[in-house]
């Protein structure tokens, strides 16, 4: 069983929380098999509802395996919170949850049971933790079929559904295969929030406003972290993981890429506007079309002596800001310091006067706030490092190459008259230079 076989640690016993019970267990499974027997004597009477029997749930349903599915789920999340409170209790240096205590267990809404995905299997569960231990035996039976004669211990493939990733070993697809479940290892005793590790759960405890030390910086965005951890999650974000196949331009998120590939490279625009030829790939986008072009509705600026009229308020927005407001210049050429109140205008300084184009596969440039609170050129470009062999090699690599595990990132950097690809590595002997390509943006003549 789960617990029995792969919990090492000795955590405090759960106790059971069925009215007028006081029976505990050292095992996750032994107190499945304690519900199961309180439901077996759990009588079905001719009531219309099911009201849940643990201790300060006021849920009921009128589906008898509903309230069944919802009685197992207290018991693994009963379990979660004693492990939660004796991690907690195990690290003292780690702060308090100061967020709003939970007033009963936190029970997601189970309308239906638990399904294997696994290939060919499609078997449903009551218990979450039958369901479980269920994909674990599928994890070593499927190592088992795969492993070679000779015990080379080659990697084995996941087979959950629609799932191509393959893992070094049999413990490797255990923690895989237990994302597909969404299997949590421990929850908050305060709040009731569940986590998958115990450093999510003390980074949840660490990020709180009232917790937070504010030690990390972001260099990218200059924003601030509980941990170190929670740095280097976020600047992944900024790292460009994906590239397209149509073009060199580089994104940081799968969906950046595909609205990058279906608004620039197919033709497809599935939605047509009723009162003209016009379409749409997006039905926001014809939205906005509507109320732009075929509108009776008209925003007129307020000031007086002003006749200035638009169909949109954005459009008018602006006009108020540059034309009547006191708008700050808040865009500054870094080459030459001069000041802008819009980007639109400092991206054609930019072009015209310092001879900068866009970034391949780009249709404008990207601007980042420094420390002073003026928005400049985004000069660096940080690529990861399969995003960077694609780049290089004259062969395309296939999409599934292209992950965020990558442990090397590469930074563009414009020095010179051309772009300068410097891999950064967590272990510095890793680094290298790659070489000079021109693929970003060019310096141009700074004057």
């Amino acid at each position: 069983m789960i617990s029995a076989k792969k919990s090492k640690q000795m955590f405090p016993p759960v106790p059971c929380q069925w009215k007028e019970c006081v029976d505990l267990f050292n095992d996750d499974w032994k107190l499945n098999e304690h519900i199961k027997r309180h439901l077996d004597m759990y009588v079905e009477e001719d009531n219309e509802t099911f009201d849940c029997p643990w201790n300060k749930c006021n849920f009921f349903t009128t589906d008898y395996t509903e309230i069944k599915r919802h009685i197992y789920y207290h018991g693994y999340y009963s379990s979660l919170v004693v492990r939660g409170k004796y991690e907690c209790e195990q690290n003292p240096n780690i702060p308090r949850c100061s967020a709003r205590p939970k007033e009963a267990d936190k029970i997601p809404d189970l309308k239906s049971n638990f399904l294997c995905e696994w290939t060919d299997c499609q078997r449903t569960f009551v218990s979450i933790v039958e369901f479980q231990d269920h994909i674990v035996q599928h994890a070593l039976f499927e190592y088992e079929i795969q492993k070679s004669p000779n015990d080379t211990r080659p990697k084995v493939k996941c087979k959950w559904s629609i799932c191509l990733k393959h893992l070094e070993n049999k413990y490797r697809l255990i923690e895989h295969i237990f994302t597909h479940a969404n299997k949590k290892s421990l929850a908050c005793y305060h709040c009731g929030e569940v986590f998958r590790t115990r450093t999510t759960l003390f980074d949840h405890l660490r990020r709180q406003p009232e917790n937070n030390t504010h030690k990390f910086q972001c260099d990218q965005c200059f924003k601030y972290f509980a941990t170190e951890k929670l740095l280097r999650s976020h600047f992944l974000k900024h790292v460009n993981c994906y590239k397209c196949s149509l073009c060199n331009m580089s994104c940081p998120s799968s969906s950046s890429l595909a609205t990058h590939i279906r608004y620039r490279h197919l033709k497809d625009k599935p939605f047509k506007c009723t009162e003209c030829e016009h379409r749409c790939v997006r039905k926001s986008d014809l939205q906005k079309h509507m109320n732009h072009i075929h509108s009776n509705q008209v925003h007129r600026c307020q000031q007086s002596g002003c006749n200035y009229a638009v169909r949109t308020y954005n459009l008018l927005r602006r006009h108020c800001l540059e034309v009547h407001g006191n708008s700050p210049f808040i865009y500054m050429c870094h080459c030459c310091d001069k000041l802008f109140k819009h980007s639109k205008y400092l991206s054609k300084h930019l072009i015209k006067k310092h001879d900068f184009k866009l970034p391949s596969g780009h249709k404008r440039f990207t601007y980042r706030i420094d420390e002073n609170g003026f928005y400049l050129l985004e000069t660096l470009r940080i690529e990861s490092l399969e995003v960077t062999k694609q780049i290089l090699s004259p062969h395309a690599m296939e999409a599934s190459d292209v992950t965020q595990d990558s442990s090397c990132y590469e930074i563009v950097s414009m020095t010179n008259e051309h772009d300068q690809r410097v891999i950064v590595a967590n272990d510095p002997n890793e680094a290298q230079l790659v070489g000079e390509v021109v693929i970003s943006l060019p310096l141009g003549n700074e004057s």
